[in-house]
């Protein structure tokens, strides 16, 4: 694990990622158990950014992301 972060209640993180490193994103509930997973590796270029704005942004209007594991 390279790291953690906290997933805001609209569903946006912010993290800091070292340039020229590839990284996966796995989005795990409070029990530790897999909600989303990227399908694949990510990598940011020097001085790039990407904004994660939540999972399919609008594609989900007016349903929340159900979690299996409760």
């Amino acid at each position: 694990i390279f790291g953690y972060q906290y997933v805001e209640s609209d569903g946006s993180t912010v993290t800091s990622q070292l340039s020229d490193v590839p990284y996966y994103m796995q989005i795990l509930d409070d029990k530790g158990m897999s909600v989303q997973t990227a399908l694949t590796w990510a990598y940011l270029r020097p001085y790039h950014g990407r904004i994660c704005s939540g999972c399919h942004y609008g594609s989900y209007r007016g349903r929340a992301f159900k979690n299996i594991h409760q």
